[in-house]
C-alpha cells in the first residue's frame, strides 16, 4: 500500500472509531442518569468536546510513532509550485 492511502485509509478509520466511542460514552452517560437530554445538551457537547481533545491528543502521539522515513514528506519539495 502506499504511503498516501495509508494515510488516507488511517484516516477514515480514525475518524469512525472516533464517532463511534462519542456516540457509545454518550449513550452510557445518558443510560446512567448522568445527564438527560430532556433538560438540554450540555452534557452531550461536555462529552463530545472531551472526547475529541482526548482522541486528537491519542492521534498526534500515535502520528509521531508510525510515521516511517520512507512517507511523503511533510512539506513540499523546494521548487515545487503547486497547481
Amino acid at each position: 500500500m502506499s504511503p498516501m492511502l495509508r494515510r488516507i485509509a488511517l484516516l477514515l478509520g480514525w475518524i469512525l472509531i472516533w464517532g463511534t466511542g462519542g456516540s457509545l460514552i454518550d449513550a452510557g452517560l445518558i443510560r446512567a442518569g448522568v445527564y438527560s437530554l430532556e433538560t438540554g445538551q450540555l452534557g452531550t457537547a461536555a462529552t463530545v468536546a472531551l472526547w475529541t481533545l482526548t482522541w486528537a491528543a491519542l492521534g498526534l502521539e500515535l502520528q509521531g510513532r508510525i510515521k516511517r522515513p520512507g512517507d511523503l514528506p511533510d512539506a513540499p519539495p523546494q521548487g515545487w509550485r503547486g497547481r
